[in-house]
């Protein structure tokens, strides 16, 4: 007869520490799109709290890229503290449409653009 909190009669392992799970490693091409995937887009979000008001930085804005032909979500991720943000692992030579999400619900989403995909530099 098994012995509680025992698989097939062994007793569970202890566990003693816990170790970071290694980093995901991301191909510079993505074999699901026909065209090459190695296109980078590094840009800045900006907001105006009025119409009157100069603009300032989004900082940890949530940032999407559409793909202006068909609205496909190629891209999210988030600003930094200046509010820019780099896109990669986009299709070269296509149009984006960044939309910029704040995550605190304080402002409205935004849509600006387009931006093209270009080459990343060695």
């Amino acid at each position: 007869m098994p012995v509680p909190d025992g698989i097939q009669g062994r007793v569970a392992a202890r566990f003693t520490q816990a170790l970071s799970a290694p980093a995901i490693v991301r191909l510079r091409q993505d074999y699901r799109q026909q065209a090459s995937t190695t296109g980078v887009i590094r840009d800045r979000v900006m907001f105006k709290a009025t119409p009157s008001s100069p603009e300032s930085p989004f900082v940890m804005g949530r940032v999407w890229l559409l793909r202006a032909v068909d609205g496909y979500r190629a891209w999210e991720g988030w600003s930094d503290a200046s509010g820019y943000y780099t896109a990669t692992g986009l299709e070269l030579g296509v149009a984006y449409i960044a939309v910029g999400i704040d995550p605190y619900r304080n402002h409205k989403a935004t849509g600006a653009g387009p931006v093209v995909a270009t080459d990343a530099a060695p």
